[in-house]
């Protein structure tokens, strides 16, 4: 692109955060993501403690799906925000990019003592816990349809299990989609669909899979509750 990094001529003043961060959004802009982050590191180099450049490392970071330097950039800029509020969001769902499941759960726990009426991060948290939802049900039901009287003991509690926690991130899933619905101020289509998925869902869990693997226990000489 046409626009080089000059001090000299003026295009960006060499101790001035900001400027590096627009300067940065117009290589992103352009499809340059690591001229951005480029441009982002030489303003870190002049200014550590800026916040703005912190997130938006974290930003690029997540767009080129380093997630483990995306954490540790909106940490930093998490340190030295005066709102950090909207960057503890976004790291949250680094976390659970990073299938780190539990820790996405305790930080989520932990904004919202922080931040105990926000409704957009009641939604977020109900599309974390759908998240693990999904993520654990498919598998759990490619088992179950493999799983017979015959399959070990072992086999039969463990897909029982994967139901049992399946249905406990579906419930603390709708839950948190209630309590966002709650707390908005407009009605929200996509907050009355997650819900409605979610019920769904357990009711599948409810009315077919856990009395069939229930069955299949017994059928085993097993009796799984």
């Amino acid at each position: 692109m046409g626009i080089q990094y000059q001090e000299n001529e003026g295009l960006i003043h060499p101790k001035k955060g900001e400027n590096y961060s627009f300067l940065a959004a117009i290589y992103f802009e352009d499809g340059d993501t690591l001229g951005a982050l480029s441009i982002v590191n030489q303003g870190l180099s002049v200014d550590d403690r800026n916040s703005m450049l912190h997130q938006l490392k974290g930003d690029l970071s997540s767009q080129i799906e380093d997630l483990e330097a995306a954490q540790g950039s909106y940490q930093k800029a998490i340190e030295y925000s005066d709102d950090p509020g909207p960057i503890m969001r976004k790291l949250l769902f680094v976390y659970i990019d990073m299938g780190d499941n539990q820790r996405a759960i305790d930080y989520s726990n932990e904004l919202l003592d922080k931040y105990p009426n926000d409704a957009d991060l009641y939604y977020n948290v109900g599309v974390l816990y759908q998240r693990l939802t999904v993520q654990m049900f498919d598998p759990t039901r490619e088992s179950f349809l493999i799983t017979t009287e015959e399959s070990s003991l072992e086999t039969i509690r463990k897909v029982y299990d994967s139901f049992v926690t399946t249905r406990k991130y579906a419930y603390n899933s709708k839950d948190f989609f209630l309590q966002a619905s709650d707390l908005e101020l407009d009605e929200n289509l996509s907050t009355r669909e997650a819900v409605s998925e979610m019920g769904t869902l357990m009711d599948q869990i409810d009315e077919l899979f856990m009395p069939s693997i229930r069955e299949t226990a017994r059928s085993a000489g097993v009796e799984l509750d």
